[in-house]
């Protein structure tokens, strides 16, 4: 729908809400944000996923788990909230990166979606990289690497291995596209998003076609690529049976959105040069915010598009509280144990070290690897030290990319915290002693959902013709909660420094990994 019309169909924003929906690995939350009532988060849903995985590093979803999780939470959110769904003034969705939808000419899902952590691809990335010539080449076509969570390897796995299925794609999408279609009706994409396929150029924000030759020299996936659009105009309307579903107003707008790595900086207030953010959910991700490109990084790193100009280089591992996740099933200890066997054991976890990479890893990129544990002895076994060098085993790994993200992006001393670790007190103190920094909660810990209200909240009031930037709306809504905040150990920071060291040690000694 045009923007002038749409314009026409905005309402007063006076006590509105705001739905911000996020589609995680694990599950689907909705939040519903009510600017007007002291900035608040009135209701909240969630409904978890199912995941198809195996031995061979498959790791798919079907669309329909999130469509159905998607009903689910936002029903409960609304019902918590006690307002009505017509009250909900616009929407933003924000997804899972990398994973790969692909639709027919009638706009039908062919296949289940490979996610961002499928590891069968990693063969396809291998000789995708080694077409562009190698990291130097694949960082001159996109100004970012190519890791093999990324969509391009799934889309010449697909290719290569199921011809046929390939030859009906039309479309291809990622998750959270394929949501705003669902919502819409309306194939579209942006810049953050297409930042983790493996076939956009975060310099320029514009699609390769260099790139898209080595994955698919055809011209399928050429053909098949949706729009790109501003993230800050809305894509569209809500579709009369989506309003009919929910109870929403046939005029309620839908907020182009992003992947949850760029609404999760939205969501915790980075969007301001220098702000760093910590994510501890099923995987790690650490990321900056920076006003300029980051040509000089390590090109190991990835580096995405902001919403509202700028980018978001980013380091990230594949196994962070799923790693606490794997010693709580173990062990046949509650979710609520974790936190105080971590606390339990000294720091350093007497001598026991992991190399936590369940599945594989994204950086340092080791894709094949798995988990090992050294140190062992029968003086050092216990549940809290396995417990606590698995969590301390997370800060590691993202403390080994985060020493190569950009140094000139200003003051660097808090890392605002979201994800389920993030709750965990224990987990805070490591994070805080391992990379001297103060590790703080962000108030709304709904990440990637928050900052998706947030943008709806900031498309809605620009379309209403209000000068509020994001970076406005961030500073005025994003709070950090003091009362849970680390700071850093000196004794504990000293003590840290030598872990890591070890830490590269076994990464030199068991992977080849340089320093």
């Amino acid at each position: 729908m045009p923007v002038d019309r749409l314009k026409a169909r905005c309402i007063e924003a006076s006590d509105m809400l705001y739905l911000g929906i996020d589609c995680g690995t694990q599950g689907t939350k909705a939040v519903l944000f009510d600017p007007e009532a002291g900035g608040k988060i009135v209701g909240r849903g969630y409904a978890p996923h199912q995941l198809i995985a195996d031995a061979t590093g498959r790791r798919e979803q079907m669309v329909e788990w999130w469509t159905s999780a998607l009903e689910q939470a936002v029903f409960h959110a609304v019902r918590e909230s006690g307002r009505a769904a017509s009250d909900v003034a616009a929407i933003a969705v924000s997804g899972q990166h990398h994973g790969l939808v692909m639709l027919d000419e009638a706009h039908q899902v062919i296949r289940g979606v490979k996610l961002w952590n499928d590891t069968t691809t990693a063969g396809e990335n291998e000789r995708l990289i080694e077409a562009a010539g190698g990291q130097d080449g694949i960082w001159e076509l996109l100004g970012t690497t190519l890791p093999v969570g990324y969509t391009a390897s799934k889309v010449s796995w697909v290719r290569r291995n199921e011809p046929e299925i390939y030859a009906r794609m039309r479309h291809i999408l990622l998750p959270h596209d394929y949501l705003n279609f669902w919502l819409t009706g309306v194939l579209a994409m942006e810049a953050g998003e297409a930042s983790g396929t493996g076939f956009f150029d975060v310099v320029s924000r514009t699609f390769s076609e260099r790139m898209i030759e080595i994955v698919d020299p055809d011209g399928v996936l050429a053909r098949a690529l949706p729009p790109l659009v501003s993230p800050l105009q809305p894509i569209g309307t809500v579709r009369r049976e989506i309003a009919e579903l929910f109870g929403f107003r046939p005029e309620t707008i839908v907020a182009c959105g992003s992947g949850d790595n760029v609404m999760g900086a939205i969501g915790t207030g980075s969007v301001r040069h220098g702000r760093a953010t910590l994510g501890l959910g099923t995987s790690g991700v650490l990321n900056l915010f920076s006003e300029r490109p980051v040509p000089e990084i390590e090109r190991s790193l990835q580096v995405f598009c902001g919403v509202e100009g700028g980018w978001i280089p980013t380091t990230a591992t594949m196994n962070a509280t799923s790693s606490t996740s794997l010693m709580r099933d173990l062990f046949g200890v509650e979710v609520g144990d974790v936190d105080g066997l971590i606390g339990a054991a000294r720091p350093g976890a007497d001598g026991i070290r992991i190399l936590p990479f369940f599945n594989g890893e994204r950086r340092p990129s080791l894709p094949r690897a798995r988990a090992s544990m050294f140190g062992l002895s029968q003086d050092n076994v216990s549940r809290s030290n396995l417990m606590r060098a698995s969590a301390e085993a997370v800060a590691l790994v993202l403390m080994y990319g985060y020493r190569q993200l950009p140094v000139d992006t200003g003051t660097r001393q808090t890392l605002r915290l979201t994800g389920g670790g993030a709750n965990s007190p224990a987990w805070r103190q490591i994070i805080a002693d391992v990379f001297d920094a103060e590790a703080v909660r962000v108030k709304w810990d709904e990440g990637g959902a928050f900052g998706a209200a947030l943008l709806a909240l900031t498309v809605e009031r620009r379309l209403s013709g209000g000068r509020e930037t994001l970076a406005d709306i961030c500073d005025r809504f994003v709070e950090l909660d003091e009362a849970m905040a680390a700071h850093p150990n000196a004794a504990n920071v000293a003590l840290y420094r030598d872990v890591f060291a070890e830490f590269l040690e076994l990464l030199r000694r068991e992977h080849g990994v340089a320093s």
